[in-house]
């Protein structure tokens, strides 16, 4: 008897515990449900975040194009073969432009927890561009009666 005892003790000490343990995870959906809407805020975080980068590296890019079309004008008062380098170096520009436009459709599309790896990529690109211009536009300054130099190949 003292053996049965035994086993009805052990069988309610289980059924207490039993109890207990399934009182205690009746939270545990909601903990799931606001890990989740914290993780929802996180995502669209990103999103604005991306959303604004890609926005005013838009707009960067369409002031390179204003400076490109300002170039095509400056080309229109050359002659020669300063002319026909100076455009040759302009249409690279704009092929380096077109290439950091492709980057930045990459960026667009890219899983939204990793954009800002890609973010350095069109960063470096957008500097480079703007070097390359900033040399182009140095190179052959506003006619000053001499013929300039050909310029560095970019």
């Amino acid at each position: 008897m003292i053996f049965g005892g035994a086993v009805k003790s052990f069988l309610g000490i289980v059924t207490i515990g039993l109890l207990f343990l399934s009182a205690c995870t009746r939270n545990e959906p909601r903990r799931t449900q606001a890990a989740s809407e914290e993780r929802n805020a996180q995502i669209n975080q990103m999103k604005m975040e991306r959303d604004d980068y890609v926005k005013s590296t838009d707009a960067r890019l369409a002031e390179f194009d204003q400076k490109f079309d300002g170039l095509d004008e400056r080309a229109s008062a050359m002659t020669g073969t300063t002319k026909t380098n100076f455009k040759s170096a302009v249409d690279r520009l704009r092929d380096e432009r077109k290439a950091v436009g492709s980057k930045l459709d990459d960026l667009r599309k890219v899983n939204i927890e990793s954009w800002t790896t890609m973010k350095g990529e069109v960063d470096a690109a957008v500097a480079n561009l703007d070097r390359s211009y900033t040399e182009l536009s140095n190179a052959f300054e506003k006619p000053t009666g001499r013929t300039p130099t050909k310029p560095k190949t970019y």
